[in-house]
């Protein structure tokens, strides 16, 4: 087993001592294999998920800022399992994983699927054969793997932060970002101006009949992913996989080149189906997108950068898609400027 850093073990007797504050639990508390929502198609898929303990967090039921400031410390100070053997039943197929030295598995494998035309969301069951909860059960978890509609006009990634949901990335000294990110729960959390409804739009498609598959692609870690989750259904945004990235000390898996590879690997899942992206001038994502439309000519229709703060970067951004001239790339500064152009590209009715 690996050994834990000096600074962990700090930040995770900081993470007890804040638990005990708020009685949230104590150092006895049961696994917890937390799935994130996977996708593939009639070959293969692909689902990610985590082992922790359970810290019982308020899952944005609290309005106490404290008891927010409590839940966030405690998300990014995980008590994870590594080494652990983990198996997977899907579709009467069983499956068996080792957990990484960060608590993370993966199941990636070739399936031959059956399935009807529709969008469908198939469960899927783990269990941790080697452990048992405090009443002598196994723990188990359940997931779910996303396969979109084979009658999808195309499909949406979008980026999560300032992109989806209001974060500040760009605020001086980053105070606003930091409020919002550690004092606020899910509920309190607000998204972009007219972002809901665009994404609404969208997933119906051209003729407004479809169901469009969406894909929500951050560099946000995966430690905020139930808040994520739960902000997306309160806010009545379309269900789909997030994809997050590991932020701990020590990385597991892709970290510095993590957008472009997790979106390579979805366009790579459904070569078929082209692909429009949605990201903003806070961060890089329209060098991302406007690299991946050299690699998948034929699979980006459109990119939408939204506009932020007036940064050298945003700057830099708006040269980028001036001088881009492979993909239709376009810098907006409210939603509706993204209707105006779907509806003009005939991507919205």
């Amino acid at each position: 087993m690996k050994k834990t850093p000096r600074i962990r073990r700090i930040l995770r007797k900081f993470g007890h001592l804040m638990g005990r504050i708020g009685e949230l639990g104590d150092d006895q508390d049961d696994l917890f294999i937390f799935p994130y929502r996977g996708y593939g198609n009639e070959e293969s898929f692909f689902i990610k998920g985590r082992v922790l303990e359970n810290e019982n967090l308020f899952d944005g039921k609290s309005e106490s800022q404290i008891r927010n400031i409590i839940d966030s410390l405690k998300r990014f100070e995980t008590d994870e399992l590594p080494d652990a053997k983990i198996k997977m039943n899907i579709e009467d197929q069983e499956l068996e994983s080792l957990t990484d030295h960060e608590g993370y598995f993966i199941f990636e494998d070739n399936w031959d699927k059956k399935r009807s035309a529709g969008e469908q969301w198939i469960e899927t069951e783990f269990a941790l054969p080697n452990y048992l909860n405090q009443e002598g059960q196994i723990i188990k978890g359940e997931g779910e793997i996303y396969l979109p509609s084979k009658e999808a006009d195309f499909g949406i990634v979008t980026d999560i932060d300032d992109t989806v949901l209001q974060t500040h990335v760009t605020s001086r000294f980053k105070l606003k970002m930091l409020y919002a990110t550690f004092a606020k729960n899910a509920k309190q959390r607000l998204p972009m101006e007219g972002i809901v409804e665009l994404f609404q739009a969208l997933i119906r498609g051209g003729d407004g009949q479809r169901i469009n598959p969406i894909f929500y692609v951050s560099s946000s870690p995966w430690n905020i992913y139930d808040l994520l989750e739960e902000f997306m259904e309160v806010q009545g945004l379309p269900k789909g996989p997030i994809l997050l990235r590991d932020y701990g000390l020590d990385p597991s898996g892709a970290f510095k080149h993590h957008k472009m590879e997790t979106i390579s690997r979805i366009l790579k899942t459904y070569p078929n189906l082209p692909f429009i992206m949605l990201g903003d001038t806070a961060h890089n994502d329209a060098d991302f997108y406007i690299e991946l439309a050299k690699q998948f000519p034929d699979q980006i229709r459109a990119i939408y950068i939204r506009q932020t703060r007036e940064t050298k970067n945003a700057r830099r951004i708006a040269r980028l898609i001036e001088e881009t001239s492979h993909v239709d790339a376009v810098l907006i500064h409210r939603s509706e400027e993204m209707f105006v152009h779907a509806r003009k590209n005939g991507l919205l009715v």
